[in-house]
């Protein structure tokens, strides 16, 4: 049936990081874009631009601004996720609508930065389940939101416009399933009823108790093995650099979003 096999694609998917070394044709491409844009949007507005870096250069920049991950370079299809009001922006000035309502064209604020995010994100995940049903791997890169100075020199990103995502799509190397990294379970306190509740020792472990397990058979358990969920990854995260720069980069957009200079 057809809604157990829409199931089994999102239980099914995974990153991929290894790709054939072969184009994705263009109707596949095409069927692709198409299935992304169908994503839900605020207002129906489709805040959000992607761009598909397909210029080798830009692509080893791309890999290098996002921690030397060569797979990006070695990606046949790179799309990069854009929150963007810079369009909007520029379709009610060149429409004179502030003119035709008398209302003069506001400051935009956090409240349109995070829906264009929310727009960018929800087109990513189309794209990925799509990708899937089209018999394509694919991986999201989160390292997109660093060294947001290169990112904004590469792409020509005007202030209004903020990397959400980066998604690399190929047809995967290898046709075997490896196990999948593991998620809570619909028992744990991921669902929560009429309002946010602060969570037990006892209820985050069990939370993360698949984690732990798949953390174990990968040996990546700190402290000799007698660690916990939150320490793999509080060590993995706060003892790197890219997770400052991440910070760092993140800031310098909202402040050129809202038009604050640096340190303000």
């Amino acid at each position: 049936m057809k809604e157990e096999k829409t199931l089994e694609l999102i239980w099914s998917r995974r990153s991929i990081r290894d790709f054939e070394r072969r184009e994705i044709d263009k109707e596949t491409v095409d069927t692709l874009k198409a299935m992304t844009l169908r994503a839900p949007s605020a207002g129906n507005m489709e805040m959000y631009t992607i761009i598909e870096v397909e210029d080798k250069e830009k692509k080893r920049a791309l890999s290098e601004i996002c921690d030397g991950q060569k797979m990006i370079e070695n990606a046949p299809l790179v799309w990069i996720f854009l929150s963007d009001m810079e369009k909007w922006e520029r379709y009610f000035i060149l429409s004179k609508s502030p003119e035709k309502f008398s209302i003069p064209l506001p400051q935009l604020g956090l409240g349109d930065m995070l829906l264009s995010f929310e727009d960018a994100v929800i087109a990513a995940q189309n794209s990925v389940i799509a990708a899937e049903a089209l018999g394509l791997g694919s991986c999201y890169i989160g390292d997109v939101l660093e060294n947001g100075e290169k990112l904004i020199s590469l792409l020509s990103l005007p202030p209004h416009v903020i990397p959400a995502a980066m998604v690399i799509f190929g047809y995967p190397k290898s046709k075997d399933r490896h196990q999948s990294t593991p998620r809570p379970n619909i028992s744990s306190t991921v669902f929560m009823k009429d309002g946010y509740r602060e969570r037990s020792l006892e209820e985050l472990e069990d939370e993360y108790s698949g984690h732990r397990k798949y953390n174990e058979e990968h040996n990546r358990v700190p402290l000799c093995g007698k660690g916990s969920v939150a320490d793999e990854y509080y060590s993995r995260k706060y003892t790197s650099a890219f997770m400052a720069e991440m910070n760092r980069s993140a800031l310098m957009y909202v402040r050129r979003y809202l038009g604050r200079e640096e340190g303000k």
